[in-house]
């Protein structure tokens, strides 16, 4: 097997176990959403080849259309985005589906960045997993362990981690796929994929107006209906806005190859959906994006014309009917806009916060999550935090910056938020692959059609500005649409790969390097600094898994049965707790209530800061230990083992205790 097939099979893996289990965790209170897109992954992978023409414009109507669906048909159970994964993975199964799928068949300039780019974040997700279940993925279903000082679950933060992988990876195996089926024949792309993107998007943006002229909450409940804000059919008004950027002059450019009238009418209703729901959204980035689009597209519509009076005339006249209808319109309607927002403020002359600070809260701050990204490329600046983490470390990392983040978001840039998860060397790919395409981009002189792509072009640098001080791409439908809207420009831009340079051979030699690393030091600070239990020990928050809490407040002490004014915790077969040091010594007291223990004594192992403090076997006696706290630690982390449990009702049938018992310890206790 070559280099460039076993890098193939290894983000195949990957991808396919990132998806499944993202979809698992995902659908907790939706398990059909998980079966569902299991079937449709099976039925691809197996018919895909055959089942394209048909299945591909579902699946792509599909990116945009399924938040609607599920909180339609699930109510408040088809909220989140992790229940993407229904169409997720059949898209997964039809994009590894056919002939050549174990073979790249990306441009040659492409190749090594986007495969080093795919490898890092396929060989070392798992590792950053497996790191926030503490490496012990039992404890995903407990309830009440905290990975954050706000208590982010261990199961969330995976379900992110596993989220965020199946966008790196399924993005370039779609780029990749597109490229094989579709590289000699871009009009059976336009019908089989573009197709379902703009009927899609067009419904998308029906739906937005609806929601700001006639009832907000329709298909938008919750938060962002309290917000005021339209999401149209994606649940969330940041990837509706996102969509018309994308769609706004991709509806021209989609209608350019169609026979009269469509063209201009597909172009009117292009532009009339897409600024009405970029409007009705809020949302800044989409207006940014689609401002640089819509002039870059205007520009290219003048050297397209010839500077024909007559074509540019009517051009005008067009664009200021439409442009006054919608302000007449817009205004009446209920949503917050970005002028409700105060983004107006951000704006040179007539705004009130100068240039100096807009641009510092813009692109640098951002609510404080600017600096907590930077804290966390300070201290992990080769390999980062983890794809798919910041979500989960912004708090605490936040704290350690100086500032108090609002909630759990992304780091409001693109090149910010992936310098912190996947550090520099994790970055030297996507930089490099930017570098690589942003030389075809600017290079449209012999174009067979120089308007579309230049429009396409305008579009895709609308994006690039957006993620300077956005990040549109987390979720993983936008960046779906963006490697098409990239494979779009390739094949309208017939001349890219004229003068292609291939890369000298010792890059292959330096990506793997760059590869091990990057998973080297991925799984030095898995076990180090960033494993959640030292996190805890530095930010103090309560860590603690594998012992059995009350449901009424979460707790794990109990009053002691024997009247006892110290309470005491019930453990599982293994259990880890991250205390806070009060005192010099610490007054560990356990025993078991096993009922056969004085004849069948249980092996127990206790750690104190890693290291083991006893072991033996107990029968049914108090086990006493002075357990001394290392000096200058503010914590101190206690390990139990046992190895077997018991459950009260097992022993006794009239108890309704149905736990699996471990060790009782005895609140802890310093001296």
């Amino acid at each position: 097997m070559t280099f460039l097939s076993s890098t193939r099979v290894i983000v195949i893996a990957s991808a396919v176990i990132a998806a499944l289990v993202e979809a698992f965790l995902a659908a907790t209170y939706t398990p059909e959403v998980f079966w569902i897109g299991v079937a449709g992954f099976a039925l691809l992978l197996a018919a895909g080849d055959r089942l394209r023409p048909i299945a591909m414009p579902i699946v792509m109507a599909a990116l945009y259309l399924t938040p609607a669906i599920l909180l339609t048909v699930f109510g408040d159970r088809g909220r989140g985005y992790g229940l993407d994964a229904i169409w997720i993975l059949p898209l997964l199964g039809l994009t590894i589906s056919g002939r050549g799928v174990l073979q790249w068949s990306l441009p040659e300039q492409w190749r090594l960045p986007l495969i080093a780019w795919a490898v890092i974040v396929a060989i070392t997700w798992p590792i950053v997993f497996l790191r926030e279940a503490d490496f012990a993925l039992w404890i995903l279903p407990l309830a009440r362990v905290s990975n954050t000082s706000i208590g982010i679950a261990p199961a969330e933060a995976d379900q992110n981690i596993a989220y965020f992988a199946i966008g790196h990876l399924l993005g370039i195996l779609w780029i990749d796929a597109l490229c094989r089926w579709y590289r000699s024949d871009a009009a059976r792309f336009r019908r089989e994929v573009l197709s379902g993107f703009i009927v899609a998007a067009a419904i998308a943006a029906v739906v937005a107006i609806y929601q700001g002229f006639v009832d907000i909450g329709f298909l938008n409940g919750g938060f962002w209906e309290y917000m005021i804000r339209a999401s149209g059919t994606l649940a969330d008004p940041n990837k509706l806005g996102a969509v018309a950027a994308f769609w706004t002059i991709g509806a021209i450019v989609f209608g350019r190859r169609m026979s009269r009238p469509w063209p201009i009418v597909i172009a009117i209703a292009g532009l009339v959906l897409g600024l009405a729901a970029v409007w009705l959204s809020g949302t800044r980035t989409g207006l940014a994006a689609i401002m640089i689009s819509v002039l870059i597209a205007a520009v290219e519509a003048v050297r397209w014309s010839g500077l024909d009076a007559k074509k540019l005339g009517a051009a005008a006249a067009t664009t200021i009917v439409i442009g006054l209808a919608l302000v007449l319109v817009l205004r009446n309607a209920s949503t917050h806009t970005i002028v409700q927002r105060g983004s107006l403020g951000y704006l040179p002359i007539i705004g009130d916060r100068g240039l100096g600070p807009s641009l510092n809260e813009l692109l640098w701050d951002r609510y404080g999550y600017g600096p907590a990204a930077i804290q966390i490329i300070k201290e992990h600046p080769i390999e980062g935090a983890g794809v798919g983490t910041f979500h989960t470390l912004s708090y605490d990392f936040g704290t350690a910056a100086g500032r108090i983040i609002p909630q759990p978001d992304n780091a409001q840039a693109w090149w910010r938020h992936n310098l912190a998860e996947l550090g520099l060397l994790g970055f030297i790919p996507m930089l490099w692959w930017c570098v690589v395409f942003g030389r075809q981009l600017f290079s449209l002189e012999s174009s067979a059609d120089r308007m579309s792509a230049g429009m396409l072009r305008g579009i895709l640098i609308g994006f690039f500005v957006a993620s300077l001080f956005g990040m549109p791409s987390q979720s993983v439908a936008i960046t779906i649409t963006f490697w098409a809207f990239v494979f779009w420009f390739v094949a309208e831009n017939d001349d890219v790969t004229r003068h292609i340079v291939l890369p000298p051979g010792w890059l292959k030699s330096a990506a793997v390097v760059l590869i091990a690393l990057h998973a080297g030091m991925t799984v030095i600070h898995a076990f180090g600094d960033l494993r959640p239990h030292n996190r805890a020990e530095r930010f103090g928050w309560y860590y603690r898994y594998g012992y059995h809490t009350n449901d009424n407040d979460g707790t794990d002490l109990e009053k002691d049965p024997g009247g006892n004014r110290i309470g005491r915790r019930w453990t599982m077969k293994d259990s880890l707790a991250v205390i806070p040091v009060r005192g010099k010594v610490l007054k560990f007291v356990a025993w078991l209530d096993h009922p056969d223990a004085d004849v069948k004594p249980v092996h127990v192992r206790v750690w104190a800061d890693g290291k083991m403090v006893y072991e033996g076997d107990r029968n049914r006696d108090p086990l006493l230990l002075d357990i001394p706290a290392t000096p200058g630690k503010t914590h101190m982390r206690i390990e139990t083992s046992v190895d077997r449990t018991f459950n009260p009702s097992i022993a006794n049938p009239t108890s309704r205790d149905r736990r699996d018992l471990g060790l009782s310890i005895r609140d802890w206790t310093w001296q």
